[in-house]
């Protein structure tokens, strides 16, 4: 049952409908609970274009999380590639709730090529009114319009999760982001404990037994990929040092990632 629902949400969101480009008319819909569709194009350095999908469900039936049947994640492996974020996870759809110019959806930005990005507005479906589409870069704290030009920033390789949100506003005090985008709150976890010692520029991380750890991923405030480590082994005690050298003052977000859960901590770096 649970796939016949992800199979038949998909195809509302792919199946053919009224559309408002941005060199075309504004066409509406009769229909209120019509799934309201933001469709938009991202080409990477190396010439791939990403085709991702937005859809707002006018009575509330989807939200800004996870929402089984409603989003559908990346599984593809591209080197180069963006995709929306949603708890640190890749999707090509995200299936949301009702439409306010407030939300903001943050788009992950991976490269293994250093280039242009170029972010541009394919159509609108289901609107009854024009909307406008904005990029915002929290580098800059500039939102960028893309209803009539593409936004294209140049970027230095590595993986930007916390840099770029699409917006339906150029006020930034009046966007909302949720808890885990431009911040991480510190977690106890049952697991393990996780410090850093700025002494020895080194990540401790210890359990009460031995453990695997998949992927360890290191990111500045403004969400690039400074450092990565994968499958580690603790020692037989249980205990793992992870070596982050050459990091320079400032604040870190460190993703880690075992096979049962994700866990987040906050660094503050100093010398």
């Amino acid at each position: 049952m649970k796939t016949l629902t992800y199979l038949f949400f998909v195809m509302l969101l792919c199946a053919p409908t009224k559309v408002i480009y941005a060199f075309s008319e504004l066409e509406t819909s009769s229909d209120p609970n019509a799934i309201q569709r933001v469709r938009i194009d991202v080409t990477t350095p190396n010439g791939y274009t990403r085709h991702l999908l937005l859809g707002f469900t006018p009575d509330n039936t989807a939200s800004d999380g996870f929402d089984y049947g409603y989003d559908a994640q990346n599984m593809d492996d591209y080197a180069n590639d963006c995709n929306w974020m949603i708890d640190h996870n890749r999707y090509v759809i995200q299936g949301v709730g009702a439409f306010h110019e407030s939300k903001t959806y943050p788009l992950g930005v991976f490269l293994a090529d250093a280039g242009n990005v170029e972010i541009s507005l394919l159509a609108l479906e289901n609107f009854n009114q024009p909307i406008s589409v904005y990029i915002y870069d929290t580098q800059t704290n500039q939102a960028t319009a893309i209803s009539d030009a593409n936004y294209v920033q140049n970027l230095s390789s590595g993986d930007f999760i916390n840099r770029f949100f699409v917006t339906f506003t150029d006020d930034v005090s009046l966007m909302q982001f949720s808890d885990n985008q431009l911040s991480v709150t510190d977690t106890n976890y049952e697991t393990l404990n996780i410090a850093y010692l700025n002494s020895q520029q080194e990540l401790q991380i210890s359990a009460s037994d031995y453990f695997e750890i998949q992927e360890i991923k290191v990111y500045t405030v403004l969400g690039q990929n400074v450092k990565s480590f994968t499958n580690l082994k603790s020692d037989t005690f249980g205990k793992l040092d992870v070596p982050l050298h050459n990091l320079s003052e400032g604040t870190y977000v460190v993703i880690i990632r075992t096979r049962h859960q994700k866990l987040s901590k906050r660094l503050i770096v100093t010398h």
